[in-house]
């Protein structure tokens, strides 16, 4: 009796160590995963901010640069368009629409910025030459928290596809996160019209 009594205890105290061990990677697992979820929507939110700063810095430059130059006025009615493409693109929260429409705004900016360089009183002026560097430094943080948030979603999509988060992410609800990625063609600089 006493030898089944000790087999018994033993058999109760090896599963009872497995389901612990069972218990501490599953749910270990789930809060990682969930952890390293709300740091990637963080980042995004980052993102997101920077977007919003530049959109809101945007029409300073521009209303500047309007009291100094006349002739280049296409590209900042271009400017002020692809601002609100982005606005609109941003509501919707699609990470393709919003890099569409970054894509588009980052370029027209380039061009901008060479405009400016053209005018050499545009250029001295000190309201648009703060705007300018704002900008720059807009444009900065913007890179800045792109690179953070994909380096959270890469964290994240490891934690998914990687064991043992594998075998319980898609059941739990966890799918893979899309990158923030550079629109096809923003490799080649921007052609500005002289």
């Amino acid at each position: 009796m006493n030898r089944n009594f000790l087999i018994a205890i033993v058999i109760v105290v090896i599963a009872l160590i497995v389901g612990g061990i069972f218990a501490v990677l599953y749910f270990g697992t789930y809060n990682n995963i969930v952890t390293l979820e709300a740091t990637a929507d963080e980042k995004w939110a980052q993102v997101q901010q920077e977007l919003q700063r530049r959109y809101d810095l945007i029409p300073n430059v521009v209303n500047a640069a309007k009291l100094y130059i006349e002739y280049e006025g296409s590209v900042l009615e271009e400017i002020t368009s692809l601002r609100s493409q982005w606005a609109a693109a941003s509501q919707t929260g699609d990470v393709d629409s919003i890099n569409n429409a970054t894509g588009d705004l980052e370029s027209s900016l380039s061009r901008l910025i060479v405009v400016f360089e053209n005018y050499p009183e545009l250029k001295a002026s000190q309201i648009v030459e703060d705007m300018m560097i704002e900008l720059e430094g807009t444009e900065n943080r913007i890179s800045t928290e792109r690179m953070r948030y994909n380096e959270a979603v890469r964290d994240y999509n490891v934690a998914v596809k990687a064991f043992p988060g594998n075998f319980w992410a898609s059941g739990w609800g966890f799918e893979s996160k899309a990158y923030f990625e550079a629109k096809v063609g923003a490799e080649d600089p921007p052609q500005v019209p002289l």
